[in-house]
């Protein structure tokens, strides 16, 4: 099993920031991507790691909802509140 760094999401962030100061910049998803992951329950890290839509890789970077969540400025999708309500995944 895959640890997960035990830091907090603002944490997570600051990460991916500094990953992309490392990496040339960012390229977020389109917000069509951002809202079928969420409603897969799922999302992808700048580093490409699938994780939970308000979660971080074990790299420590926060997933792509955390950091435009974080910019304030961009509506990002909700989250769906009630797992049970998705979909079942085949």
């Amino acid at each position: 099993m895959t640890r997960v760094p035990a830091i907090d999401a603002a944490t997570a962030v600051a990460n991916a920031h500094a990953f992309f100061e490392r990496n040339s910049g960012w390229a977020p998803p389109d917000l069509d991507t951002l809202t079928e992951w969420v409603a897969d329950g799922v999302c992808r890290c700048p580093d490409e790691c699938l994780v939970a839509p308000q979660s971080w890789c074990r790299h420590g970077l926060a997933s792509w909802w955390l950091v435009l969540d974080d910019l304030g400025d961009i509506d990002v999708p909700a989250l769906n509140p009630d797992p049970s309500s998705r979909p079942p995944r085949h």
